[in-house]
């Protein structure tokens, strides 16, 4: 026993001061499972320890361009600080190298850096297989290839606005009835339902599914839930091919075979209203996600295995980061009634007084209302969904001037740099202000700049200027950068700006007395708290 230890302690120092990473600042972390082993922690009810560490490097100059964790077998994971390295990592990193043809005949990967191993471990496991947030390489490509055209705005906004714009509708009434009894309302909850209503329609192209499947549309979330937990169980770790068993997995395993069999029902009825048609050439839109994904000839098997797991995967990553972004944006107008009324006066110069017709609203008159963008932007800022993006590097990458060695462990700080005073002054403020483009930039972009991704490589320009003076020019880094960038990223925006153009039209919002507002990490950032806020009517 005294020989093994005498061997990983001797490792444990070759590793670490023998590394290219032997001089960079220690990311010194309080929490056990950050310390010692470069894991996200479980959530805590009572403190986000993860966010504070985050924040912290984040905000240290010293540890900038990166900072190391060292674990207990002398792995490093490197904590990125800036923009630049962000880049270098999700743009640079995950594009194919220019001796990728040589790499792939090796049997080595074609970029440097690719997804986290421990998130793509436990995505297969829980989700049952490989689908398109967890595999690499080829296996991704193609489903990115075959995806990705119906998320962009070409297609997206005439298709899914009209639905959305509906179902704000459904849910300025259900605020009214509340404003007349004068109760609050928990928004976290209100808002799952919503993205969850939101992402099923367009992935099958219609709203009469099969809901009882699942115990009713409003337990969808929960079941969601209740999969998510497998994150979170230790048994995912277990050696051995032990976590593969179906005692390893039984806390999630009847979530995930219920949520497959409505996914599974749901294609059908979507091949009912769209049979695909491979054969054609000819059309290039489609009314769903569905209908693309069953005309590109890419998923042929009978059980639809691979759709189901991609599709299981959309709904997942997307159901409640856009609800919990919605909650924390509108818990800060909440408390800053002067925000809500550059807002009233903007939204009601584009779309008028309240009610506003759900079929008057479009894409033009969304893009002529840049305060409303720069509320959900800076919600987005001071509450990223994603707190981290980790990654792990095949080959010696360059991250903003230093070499991080293959092996090693990334996370972009995404949560650090966006609380990070010497680009964003005064970080603890919420001040939509920072994203507006002085009007000489507003006007000569008003025709082209609609505020949705076109979601192509030129996309992210690395040239431009960001800095305290250039707050506006900072990246949507919640939604990742590069190829791997978020798909549902479109959608999320059609709906935030939608439903914070039509809440604050027709409602002010004042918080419930007690209600506190503080995040909370379960996989993505939560509140940890129930969200109550009162609702009035405002006058046309």
């Amino acid at each position: 026993m005294g020989t093994l230890a005498l061997f990983f302690v001797l490792r444990y120092f070759y590793r670490r001061y023998t590394s290219p990473l032997v001089k960079v600042p220690l990311a010194m972390a309080t929490n056990f499972w950050v310390a010692y082993f470069g894991l996200v922690p479980p959530p805590n009810d009572k403190q986000d320890e993860l966010s504070e560490f985050l924040i912290r490097v984040g905000q240290d100059g010293d540890q900038t361009p990166i900072s190391v964790l060292w674990s207990v077998m002398g792995k490093p994971t490197v904590l990125v600080n800036t923009l630049q390295g962000i880049k270098d990592v999700l743009i640079e990193g995950q594009t194919k190298r220019k001796d990728s043809k040589v790499m792939i005949q090796q049997h080595r990967p074609p970029t440097n850096v690719q997804r986290g191993d421990f998130i793509r471990l436990a995505q297969n496991l829980v989700f049952g297989g490989p689908n398109i947030n967890n595999t690499v390489g080829e296996e991704w490509r193609w489903r990115r290839h075959v995806l990705l055209p119906p998320f962009q705005p070409r297609q997206l906004v005439p298709n899914l606005l009209p639905y959305v714009s509906n179902r704000a509708k459904q849910l300025l009434d259900l605020f009214g009835k509340h404003a007349e009894q004068e109760t609050a309302v928990e928004l976290d909850e209100v808002f799952m339902d919503l993205t969850m209503d939101v992402i099923n329609y367009y992935l099958y192209g219609r709203n009469d599914l099969n809901y009882d499947m699942v115990g009713g549309c409003t337990n969808l979330k929960n079941i969601h839930h209740h999969l998510g937990m497998g994150f979170m169980s230790p048994k995912v770790w277990l050696p051995f091919g032990l976590n593969k068993t179906n005692w390893a997995q039984r806390d999630f395993l009847a979530a995930r075979k219920l949520l497959k069999d409505f996914i599974n029902d749901s294609l059908d009825r979507a091949v009912k209203e769209d049979p695909p048609n491979t054969s054609s050439t000819t059309k290039k839109t489609y009314p769903s996600v569905a209908a693309a994904a069953m005309a590109s000839g890419h998923y042929e098997d009978p059980d639809r295995f691979d759709l189901i797991n991609d599709f299981l995967s959309l709904t997942f990553a997307g159901y409640d980061t856009t609800a919990h972004t919605l909650a924390f944006c509108f818990s800060e107008l909440a408390r800053h009634p002067e925000i809500q009324n550059k807002i009233v006066e903007q939204v009601r110069q584009v779309l008028g007084p309240p009610p506003v017709d759900p079929a008057s609203i479009t894409a033009e008159k969304l893009a002529r209302m840049p305060y409303v963008t720069a509320v959900y932007r800076e919600t987005m800022r001071k509450y990223p969904a994603v707190a981290l993006i980790p990654v792990h590097v095949n080959h010696d990458t360059p991250v903003d001037g230093t070499i991080v060695p293959a092996g090693a462990e990334i996370w972009c700080n995404v949560r650090g740099i966006q609380m990070n005073p010497r680009i964003f002054p005064n970080p603890d403020t919420f001040d939509p202000s920072r994203w507006l483009k002085p009007e000489t930039i507003t006007e000569q972009q008003q025709e082209t700049d609609d505020g949705f991704d076109k979601m192509t490589s030129s996309s992210t320009n690395g040239t431009t200027k960001v800095d305290a003076d250039h707050q506006y020019n900072f990246p949507d880094l919640s939604f990742t950068l590069g190829q791997h960038s978020c798909l549902g990223k479109n959608l999320a925006i059609l709906e935030l700006r939608t439903v914070i153009a039509c809440t604050i039209n027709q409602y002010s919002l004042s918080l419930k007395p007690g209600t506190e507002v503080n995040t909370k990490i379960v996989l993505t950032t939560k509140p940890r708290d129930d969200v109550w806020v009162y609702f009035k009517k405002r006058e046309a």
